[in-house]
């Protein structure tokens, strides 16, 4: 029985060291891609090649790839390995353009992969590109000029009660978390124009909303790695089916959804909003004001329940996050640069002179200070800190004989760009004149991409812009933003989510101004 066992034994282990040894002579072989190919690289190690970091939460991808971009200072591209698979990282502005813009033909998938049995990941940043296509142009209309200045009003009174609520503060002599104070601005925000409906999140710190919200950017361990992943690793994820996404909230948000779109049919109600914008896609095919209204038959594409439930998740996450760490960061750098802020505050109390002391949509846009200051917060701010692409078919380098492979992965590292001294002299210093139109146009304008730019740059880009711009002027029109003992001057990164969020909060005190 004993020598049976001990050839059992010995089998075993020999079929083991078999097996580890090619695996072993795989990653071997595989991480010679870059090398055979020409390219400068990052060493890989096993078995995660370059992305161990960030995959175990260690290190957030957009500090790792800032790291990588900086360290490959003078070279156009440097390659690197998650896990098996070959990703380029790309330095040079003129190479982005391309990518992004005159060759996006050949990088029109973004090369994430997420679970596609949850629903609402079927959002428009998700979609393959034969879907992402169509739904794009659809969309498209809900962010015009013209449908911003009827959401405006919504947006004011959301100002309102954010400069309400810090004159309280203000007024008690307390500090305060200013990202959960704008967070709860914003998220009244995007639910008012987004869905018709009164979140009150600024006067309920624990309203339904709220709660939802900070649920999406503070999942579980589990959720975070596989989301992650979903980025860092999407072939490994999708092999494994490991998922990322939105399950924990899937059943309350569509169900909210459905239940908004059935009362406004059935009591045939419009209200100009998100919702309904998306409602016409559903019932018509088409957004009042598409070309279809001129009678230029641009094609119809009907939306079903579920992808307006996904859209408007996806409306909902990106529009109260990303602005909330907006106006927060802005807020932190002006109480530590008062000088800065008494230059804002004097072209607020200017433009608002001028418009009988109402803030209006026209007097936002006069503010060219305050479009500056915005501008350099997501310069050392930029809420998603990088951009992913992937080939989609053999593409040759330009002023090169290296050949990308369909599939390749493709990252530009917007943290590195706006950091790079070579293009923002001195760049852990916050001064706005960087965006003057001299200093613009002296500038490649692809080392600035914080909404990214070309058919895949941010759709409510002008959105978030609004309403960071109107929260700011409501509160920098009645209070001073200072410091406190306890205000950090050293912002550190979540690990563990792909946004660019401080793990702390960023405790302020504001100050009426006489």
């Amino acid at each position: 029985m004993g020598v049976y066992l001990d050839g059992l034994l010995t089998e075993l282990v020999a079929a083991v060291s078999v097996v580890l040894l090619a695996v072993y002579v795989r990653f071997r072989w595989g991480y010679q891609y870059w090398k055979k190919k020409g390219v400068s690289y990052a060493e890989p190690s096993f078995p995660f090649g370059n992305m161990g970091p960030s995959i175990l939460g260690l290190k957030s991808y957009g500090k790792f790839l800032r790291e990588v971009y900086e360290k490959a200072k003078g070279k156009r591209f440097i390659g690197l390995y998650s896990i098996l698979r070959p990703v380029l990282l790309i330095r040079d502005p003129e190479f982005i353009r391309r990518i992004l813009i005159k060759d996006f033909s050949s990088f029109h998938e973004r090369g994430v992969f997420l679970d596609d049995e949850e629903p609402l990941n079927r959002q428009l940043f998700f979609l393959p590109s034969p879907e992402w296509r169509p739904r794009r142009v659809k969309l498209t209309p809900a962010f015009t000029s013209g449908k911003l200045k009827g959401m405006f009003q919504t947006i004011q009174e959301c100002g309102r009660q954010l400069s309400e609520a810090a004159q309280t503060c203000a007024g008690r002599g307390e500090p305060v978390e200013v990202r959960e104070l704008v967070a709860r601005y914003s998220t009244d925000v995007i639910v008012s124009v987004g869905f018709g409906v009164e979140s009150d999140c600024q006067r309920n710190p624990d309203a339904v909303f709220r709660n939802w919200g900070r649920r999406v950017f503070t999942s579980d361990l589990k959720a975070s790695f596989g989301f992650r992943l979903n980025f860092i690793s999407p072939q490994l994820a999708d092999f494994f089916r490991i998922k990322g996404g939105f399950t924990e909230v899937s059943s309350f948000f569509r169900k909210m959804i459905a239940d908004n779109v059935e009362y406004r049919e059935k009591n045939n109600v419009t209200k100009r909003d998100f919702i309904d914008l998306l409602m016409q896609l559903k019932n018509k095919g088409f957004v009042e004001g598409d070309k279809l209204e001129n009678e230029q038959d641009v094609g119809k594409s009907y939306f079903t329940l579920e992808d307006l439930a996904a859209d408007s998740f996806g409306f909902f996450i990106a529009g109260f996050e990303t602005s909330s760490t907006t106006i927060s960061s802005s807020l932190y750098e002006l109480a530590l640069h008062e000088d800065i802020q008494s230059k804002l505050q004097q072209e607020i109390d200017d433009v608002l002179n001028r418009h009988g002391g109402n803030i209006t949509y026209d007097a936002i846009a006069e503010m060219t200070y305050l479009e500056k200051v915005l501008a350099e917060t997501l310069r050392k701010y930029p809420p998603l800190p990088f951009l992913n692409r992937e080939c989609t078919e053999p593409y040759t380098i330009p002023d090169s004989d290296v050949v990308l492979e369909k599939g390749t992965g493709i990252v530009i590292s917007l943290f590195g760009l706006h950091y790079d001294p070579e293009h923002f002299p001195d760049p852990e210093r916050f001064d706005p004149k960087r965006f003057s139109e001299e200093e613009k146009a002296n500038r490649h304008p692809y080392v600035y991409l914080p909404f990214g730019d070309g058919l895949h740059a941010c759709i409510g880009m002008r959105l978030g812009l609004l309403q960071s711009r109107v929260g700011l002027v409501n509160i920098l029109s009645k209070c001073s933003v200072r410091p406190t003992e306890k205000t950090t001057r050293d912002i550190s990164y979540n690990n563990r989510t792909i946004l660019l969020l401080p793990t702390k909060g960023i405790e302020l005190k504001f100050v009426k101004r006489i």
